[in-house]
């Protein structure tokens, strides 16, 4: 009887530090930010192109 709660025990112990791996995996993996609302635009996209190579008007 004992050995079946040991084994019971770690088989969920193994399922669970393979649950956190994943989860940290998959974490990792995501680059790029969700944006906050899907019908707002991102601050980087309202921006556009900087004009820093513009010539400067004297």
């Amino acid at each position: 009887m004992p050995k079946k709660y040991s084994l019971i025990a770690v088989a969920a112990l193994v399922a669970a530090l393979s649950a956190g791996v994943a989860a940290l995996l998959v974490r990792r993996s995501r680059n790029e930010h969700p944006p906050v609302s899907a019908t707002v635009p991102r601050i980087e996209e309202l921006r556009g192109p900087s004009d820093d190579s513009a010539p400067a008007a004297s």
